[in-house]
């Protein structure tokens, strides 16, 4: 058997793990949801927990897997306040609004440092009580043994991290943010205290002196271990939020477009964001009462499997933002309101996909990552519903494929990262828009279109 990352990805609402070996192929995965208390937002406490949690779950399904390498990833740009104890506050999470920017001059371009000025606007005595701030990942990696370090997926990335002119320009201490590594690096070794909790109580097989291989934002990673490495490479990154990402060989800016550079040196990320799209399908699960199903019979009751299109005719247009489920009509019944759902989300990956298009940027394919990439009846509906080919790879956590591809490069497998996603990378299903169901699909979208034109006025 090849050597064995334990790859982990710190998500929104739950940690994700997996013992991936160095060709790529997958031989335990485990997900485990964050247990916070009632009326509180998860803490890096949860994430430890939620990695305990996962670690157990991997080694039940798969007990003789020994790591020979660890890799963190996780959600961004979450700042997680921590002091000089080694104590971590409450994170500053990337979707809560916590940002404060100075009354003068011009927009900064670190997407990190303006939820540390509301820190010490809004909480001074937690911002003074703050040795260092982390991103999720990297606090992980320091809890496990890595060294004290901020990974920066590439050069280029620099200033929208940090750097001292925009730390002064916020007023902020420069010593409070930890000196840069490059994604890929071996950033630490896990201690002989993380081995002690976390290797005998948790199976036995994470072991001291194992490299701790630094990764970057989860967006970046799922690029990476989707193999969206070319120009003209489109991924779909479905999770709470989600994002249609083309690489490209140059910036775009564009109403509802975001350009940063990509994980390839001399390459961009032009990306489409959803802000809210699993978690519209979670406050519609609770909202009806079906927290229980899993998603698997959930989806197997709301689509069809047959190319049968009728039940999603002239449905209720959902908007995909905000925290509370939209008020529905009194005579929706909880499938038609699920479907609505559905063709919210779908409508709305059909639209980012337009607005890139618009760009120069035409999308016929793309590769998807995270867990609506699991379901097959949800893949081929949202091919019918975009017009876009849907293909899978054979992990399709690109997060934590990502980070084995990472490791395969600083344990020295490949020369380059790029190099380590063609060999352990590859896709497992493909789902072509159905031609049967095109024009049907035309007529919802632009109903839908004029639905949210309506509400809007």
């Amino acid at each position: 058997m090849a050597g064995i990352i334990l790859t982990v990805d710190i998500g929104t609402s739950s940690l994700k793990a997996a013992f991936i070996d160095l060709d790529g192929r997958l031989l335990a995965f485990s997900r485990q949801a964050y247990r916070p208390d009632a009326g509180r937002e998860p803490g890096a406490g949860d994430w430890e927990l939620a990695f305990a949690r996962a670690l157990e779950g991997l080694y039940a399904r798969a007990p003789d897997c020994v790591p020979c390498g660890v890799c963190v990833s996780g959600n961004g740009p979450t700042l997680v306040p921590v002091t000089g104890a080694g104590e971590p506050l409450q994170p500053l999470y990337w979707h809560d609004g916590r940002t404060a920017l100075p009354a003068e001059g011009p927009p900064p371009r670190s997407f990190f440092l303006p939820r540390a000025a509301w820190l010490k606007k809004n909480a001074p005595a937690e911002y003074e009580k703050t040795s260092l701030f982390f991103s999720p990942h990297e606090w992980l990696a320091l809890r496990l043994g890595a060294e004290a370090l901020t990974v920066l997926p590439s050069a280029a990335y620099e200033p929208y991290y940090w750097d001292d002119e925009q730390c002064r320009y916020f007023d902020l201490d420069r010593e409070k943010f930890p000196p840069f590594v490059s994604m890929g690096s071996v950033m630490g070794s896990v201690s002989a205290k993380a081995a002690s909790f976390f290797g005998p109580s948790r199976g036995g097989r994470l072991k001291s002196g194992i490299p701790i291989v630094a990764a970057g934002p989860d967006f970046i990673t799922a690029l990476i271990g989707t193999g969206t490495l070319r120009p003209g490479d489109v991924c779909d990154r479905a999770g709470s939020s989600e994002g249609i990402n083309v690489c490209a060989p140059y910036p775009v800016e564009g109403e509802g477009l975001r350009a940063l550079p990509h994980a390839r040196e001399g390459l961009w990320n032009i990306g489409s964001l959803i802000p809210s799209s699993g978690r519209l399908f979670e406050r519609y699960r609770a909202f009806t009462g079906q927290e229980a199903l899993s998603y698997e019979e959930h989806l197997a009751a709301l689509i069809p499997q047959t190319a049968r299109v009728d039940v999603f005719r002239r449905l209720q247009a959902f908007p995909l933002s905000g925290d509370a489920f939209p008020c529905p009509p009194l005579t929706s019944s909880p499938l038609d309101l699920g479907r609505a759902v559905l063709c919210a989300i779908g409508f709305a990956v059909r639209g980012a996909a337009e607005a890139l298009g618009k760009h120069g940027f035409a999308v016929r394919e793309m590769r998807v990552s995270g867990g609506q990439a699991k379901n097959p009846l949800w893949n081929q509906l949202k091919a019918d519903i975009t017009g876009i080919t849907v293909m899978v790879p054979e992990i399709p956590d690109g997060e934590l494929a990502g980070n084995a591809v990472l490791s395969a490069t600083a344990l020295g497998v490949a020369r380059a990262f790029e190099e380590a996603a063609d060999k352990m990378v590859r896709l497992r299903e493909i789902y072509k828009p159905r031609t049967q169901t095109a024009s049907f699909w035309d007529e919802q979208y632009w109903l839908h279109r004029s639905q949210k034109r309506e509400s809007a006025r």
